[in-house]
């Protein structure tokens, strides 16, 4: 193995509101919203102002969206439009507007970057996506929230906007704060199977919702250490003293500047499935490369206290240096991701510079 800690750097770098909602009721607590998840269940998408043909394109476009489920008085869906990305996906824009006011829900499968803070920031507390910020400049009345989700990714956007080149929100006017922040409060995930905006799930807006995402509990965490101990996943890769110590090294340097994401810092393997974490500039945040049956993907991803989410998984820490968990998706078992010293190709690395570089990911030390 060379100088470079697992080949990733230098010497030592490692890797609308619906008929019968008024503008009152749509202004409850997220915990209150939470409790009318059966009813969210029913909102079919074509009753909120999509078309047949707009929800075929949705549908056509093969990535995980969400909406709002309400949005404030006299506001209709008016446009869908999308853009595809070689290197990180597919994107969209929803528009929506009332008279001479408009605005946009943006996702995107990845790229993203910070947006600076603004000299007027409103929080948001989504019950699926978690916390966000709706970011204003004296300067500029724009308005532009922060992105929310795990991957992909998801935003309020405000009059003049420009997506991909586009004149979507031009000659139009901004709407309030108020009505930014209730907008991204309003997101919610579609079921483009069903048709349906899936319902709110009663849980901590910050805790996660599925099974592959839910952090093991004390028992399962008790029967897989015993597994892991009596050899059952077998051994994984034996780092030797050298590797291990470069490594630790590392992670102690970066967990100064983003103590969640260092801990996670390397390449990781589970059977042929290898993961290159790199750590982020911005506390909590990691890129994710993924190497399976030869196919490099690039991910943004969020390191919150003992856990790695990315895109819709979830790795855990589990106080061995050399060994996370994950969980299967289909039976939601935990298996283990053992730390190794392989080493990605430079060239398809070199591919999600741009990524990189938004996410303010590095291979270097901080």
């Amino acid at each position: 193995m060379n100088k470079a800690l697992f080949g990733l750097g230098l010497s030592l770098a490692v890797v609308g509101i619906t008929p019968a909602t008024t503008w009152a009721q749509a202004t409850r607590t997220p915990q209150q919203v939470a409790q009318e998840g059966s009813q969210a269940a029913k909102t079919r998408i074509l009753d909120l102002g999509v078309s047949e043909a707009q929800l075929q394109q949705m549908k056509d476009l093969r990535m995980k969206m969400v909406m709002p489920r309400t949005v404030p008085p006299g506001f209709k869906f008016a446009g869908f439009t999308t853009r595809a990305d070689q290197r990180f996906g597919p994107s969209y824009l929803m528009v929506y507007r009332k008279g001479s006011a408009c605005f946009g829900v943006e996702g995107t499968s990845g790229g993203i970057g910070g947006v600076p803070a603004g000299s007027s920031t409103h929080v948001v507390k989504n019950a699926v996506l978690g916390r966000g910020a709706i970011e204003q400049q004296a300067s500029d009345p724009q308005l532009i929230g922060q992105w929310m989700g795990r991957g992909p990714f998801y935003r309020f956007v405000g009059a003049n906007y420009n997506f991909d080149g586009g004149s979507d929100l031009a000659n139009c006017q901004n709407v309030s704060a108020k009505e930014a922040v209730f907008v991204s409060e309003a997101l919610r995930y579609l079921d483009l199977e069903t048709d349906v905006l899936l319902p709110t799930p009663v849980t901590d807006a910050n805790s996660p919702t599925s099974t592959v995402l839910k952090y093991p509990d004390r028992k399962e965490l008790n029967a897989f250490r015993s597994k892991l101990k009596s050899g059952a996943f077998g051994n994984g890769v034996k780092l030797s003293a050298a590797d291990r110590s470069q490594r630790q090294t590392y992670q102690t340097t970066w967990a100064k500047v983003n103590p969640t994401g260092a801990k996670f810092a390397g390449a990781w393997v589970a059977g042929d499935r290898y993961y290159y974490v790199y750590p982020s500039k911005v506390k909590s945040r990691v890129c994710v490369v993924t190497l399976n049956d030869g196919k490099y993907e690039f991910s943004n991803g969020q390191s919150i206290s003992r856990e790695l989410r990315y895109q819709s998984h979830g790795l855990f820490w589990i106080d061995q240096a050399d060994v996370l968990a994950a969980r299967d998706a289909g039976t939601g078992q935990l298996y283990p991701i053992f730390a190794t010293q392989a080493t990605p190709n430079a060239s398809e690395l070199a591919n999600f510079d741009f990524g990189f570089r938004h996410a303010e990911c590095t291979t270097e030390l901080p």
